[in-house]
């Protein structure tokens, strides 16, 4: 019997997630998927990453929770000062044990990454696939790659970060047909830049906090002279997890970045044209020298010395330069990968329950229904992330009186309603009774074996080159893609959808709202 066939874009959290779910599918469920990831080897940047405790059931689902746990510290709250060392007040993280009887927890970002590359058979992840251009037809939707090489198959899910070129193509389409929202025209604005390391083991000696069994977030909020917000977190094996940074288009012209906004978008679309990867690349190392020198001297807050101090005591190879929008999804919060397991979980769902052999009718409904169930919870996350992210980097008056009342004045109850509404919609894979065992650990990506071979067809391609795709099925095209990434690097957040053109359905984007999208 002929399977569905499925493509995902980009092996990051949200990438690898999806495809432990469809892993799980029961065998007469099974479809055929292949990730498609743009770096030549597999490696995972960035610091901390939190995890919501309505997570956890999903996790357990899929046989991981175990080993996310040991790598995990169970969090309580995030601690707040102002840049001049006085206290601004708290927010309370510990309502999961209330809740859900488990703490939020928070982890390394790239051992989360490899924990969920272990489930994933290295068959299934093709390397070096930098996606140029989506195509539909109604024989399926093709991913054209920098190298010539074309996939094909009947769903295509985009995981592939803030930048991303699956929905780039999808806008495309949705342009030509007349579909696209006019607020979703303009290009993604990257008007906050930061730079995030984790340590090597330090000393609990020299560093208290490393001994809390509950730990906490340490933030300090820059000032109208110190346009940055910097933050740290205790991490497993005596580490701590940092980030500092701010907008890089600062409205009174004290830009915690040299480079303006434009620019900053400029070389953020560069990394993605492969005639520029290696000037980016230098570029990229030069910036973060840059952004690091500025904060060299500065006290740190919290008593542990300067900032320069926790800069030296992270290995080169672990500090990376983040670029994101305002609206997008702050590298400390959980909504960004929580949400995208969620979205994935819906889909996957979705997908259990098409028939053999879908039609354009079947897959077009599979993703109104996503869209419907998905779009609130998706909406309510990005808003609070966005207000969050006012409250942290504006430097206006009104924004200043906010914090004052957001971290004093608001009762316990109110604060732990206010955030668990994010993360109370916690979508399970339907199919999935018990917890199930853990599959074996995938040793290398170095050899692509021949999974591809399930994927060959003879339509005609958009070169001369090789091709290597999916075998076309008689049903139509159909795209899901997830947008940008909670830090902008690897993963992505919420689905965005789209089906052929016969089907028009509204596209989730990541930013602000009318009432037909977000963007």
């Amino acid at each position: 019997m002929a399977r569905t066939k499925i493509l995902i874009a980009g092996a990051g959290i949200s990438g690898l997630a999806i495809a432990i779910m469809l892993e799980r599918l029961p065998e007469d469920k099974k479809v055929d998927y292949l990730i498609l990831e743009r770096s030549v080897m597999m490696s995972s940047m960035g610091s901390a990453v939190s995890l919501h405790t309505a997570v956890f059931p999903l996790l357990k689902q899929l046989g991981i929770w175990s080993e996310i746990e040991r790598i995990s510290k169970p969090m309580s709250h995030f601690c707040i000062k102002r840049a001049d060392g006085s206290d601004l007040g708290t927010v309370d993280y510990a309502y999961g044990d209330l809740e859900y009887s488990y703490y939020g927890v928070v982890m390394a970002r790239p051992e989360l990454h490899s924990i969920l590359m272990s489930h994933v058979p290295s068959t299934k992840i093709v390397l070096g696939k930098r996606i140029i251009a989506t195509t539909q037809d109604d024989t399926g939707v093709s991913c054209h790659c920098a190298d010539s090489t074309i996939y094909h198959a009947n769903i295509l899910i985009g995981a592939d970060g803030a930048y991303s070129a699956v929905r780039q193509s999808l806008y495309k389409d949705l342009w030509a047909h007349g579909n696209l929202p006019r607020q979703d025209i303009s290009p993604i604005k990257l008007d906050q830049v930061v730079v995030v390391g984790i340590t090597e083991p330090l000393s609990p000696a020299d560093y208290p906090m490393l001994k809390e069994d509950v730990c906490q977030f340490r933030i300090v909020l820059g000032g109208h002279d110190r346009p940055y917000t910097m933050w740290m977190v205790p991490l497993t094996n005596n580490r701590l997890g940092w980030s500092i940074g701010g907008r890089s288009n600062a409205s009174d012209g004290s830009s915690f970045w040299s480079e303006s906004q434009d620019e900053a978008t400029d070389s953020y679309a560069h990394a993605n044209d492969n005639t520029r990867n290696a000037d980016w690349s230098e570029a990229e190392t030069e910036s973060i020298d840059e952004i690091c020198s500025q904060m060299r001297t500065k006290r740190n807050p919290f008593g542990f010395g300067t900032y320069g101090d926790l800069i030296d005591k992270t290995p080169r190879q672990k500090i990376s330069k983040v670029m994101f929008e305002e609206k997008g999804f702050r590298t400390c919060m959980p909504q960004g990968v929580v949400n995208a397991m969620f979205d994935g979980a819906c889909l996957v769902n979705l997908i259990h329950d098409l028939s053999s052999r879908p039609t354009m009718d079947d897959l077009g409904e599979l993703f109104q229904t996503y869209f419907e169930r998905r779009y609130p919870a998706a909406r309510i996350a990005i808003e609070g992330s966005s207000q969050f992210s006012r409250l942290f980097h504006d430097q206006a008056q009104v924004e200043e009186d906010g914090r004052v009342v957001m971290y004093n004045s608001i009762p316990r109850w109110l604060q732990r309603w206010t955030l668990d509404r994010n993360n109370k919609v916690d979508p399970q894979l339907d199919f999935v009774l018990t917890k199930m065992s853990r599959t074996p650990s995938i040793q290398s990506f170095s050899t692509v074996l021949d999974e591809t071979a399930l994927f060959e067809s003879d339509e005609p391609t958009l070169a001369p080159q090789s091709r290597v795709s999916f075998s076309a099925a008689s049903v139509a095209a159909a795209a899901a893609a997830l947008a940008a990434g909670a830090a902008g690097v690897d993963d992505s957040d919420v689905m965005a959808i789209a089906s052929p053109p016969s089907v028009p359905v509204d596209i989730p984007r990541h930013g602000s709202y009318n009432n037909r999208s977000f963007s």
